[in-house]
């Protein structure tokens, strides 16, 4: 039974990726086809919740998860992941995204397929973005060790975080990345570096892209709103 819905995975395997930036940047663009319901699963830093508190805009809602447990036995609790499943499947966004907590490999290795499986039994478009930026082999080291739990997924999207800096050459040049990315379903796009005081504006001003681009100071309004037309576009051209 197919439907319109997505269902999207935003990790890295790592804390300080980036994952919650880019997170915002997604909500701000989905935002606009239809409803978005954003799952903010980090215990720590809730940046991407916080921005979008308060119904701040008509088309997205947010609430608090956890994602990522143990049992008694110190095994893998997949529970509050498969609740998300439940959350996308019975509520009304036509548009799930989950931020997810740092150090997610595990529960990805563990019940990544347990996603891409109950989205095809509903018919929800399943779509993990995977980011990785220029100084940290762990991104990528994560991504393989995960890679067999999440293939199988209907889109995966590869994120190269350009804030830390340009020289990719560890991601260019992994034979991991180049095995990942002979799948159709795998593709890769650029988070162009965002100037410190637009994401001081997100960070410590809780905005979102609207904001930044619609009641900031003229300057920051002026770039918010070119880095959001860009991002923008990046994001339809991946089929988003």
């Amino acid at each position: 039974m197919a439907t319109n819905k997505k269902y999207i995975y935003v990790t890295g395997g790592k804390g300080g990726i980036g994952k919650s930036t880019f997170t915002l940047a997604l909500v701000d663009y989905m935002a606009q086809q239809g409803k978005v319901l954003l799952i903010d699963a980090d215990p720590v830093n809730a940046d991407s919740s916080a921005a979008y508190k308060d119904d701040k805009e008509a088309n997205v809602s947010t609430l608090r998860a956890k994602v990522r447990a143990e049992d008694s036995s110190g095994q893998i609790d997949a529970s509050g992941l498969i609740e998300t499943l439940n959350i996308a499947d019975s509520g009304q966004a036509e548009t799930t995204i989950v931020d997810a907590p740092a150090g997610d490999s595990t529960l990805l290795i563990s019940a990544g397929s347990i996603i891409t499986e109950a989205c095809k039994q509903v018919g929800i478009e399943s779509v993990f973005v995977w980011l990785v930026d220029s100084t940290d082999r762990t991104p990528v080291n994560a991504l393989h060790g995960a890679w067999d739990a999440i293939k199988d997924a209907d889109k995966i999207i590869i994120v190269k975080n350009y804030r830390k800096g340009t020289n990719f050459e560890f991601f260019d040049n992994s034979k991991t990345v180049a095995g990942i990315n002979e799948s159709d379903n795998v593709q890769t796009i650029d988070l162009p570096k965002i100037a410190s005081r637009l994401e001081e504006h997100m960070r410590i001003d809780r905005m979102t892209w609207h904001e930044i681009a619609t009641q900031t100071p003229l300057g920051n309004r002026v770039e918010g709103e070119r880095m959001r037309r860009a991002m923008h576009a990046t994001l339809k051209e991946a089929g988003l």
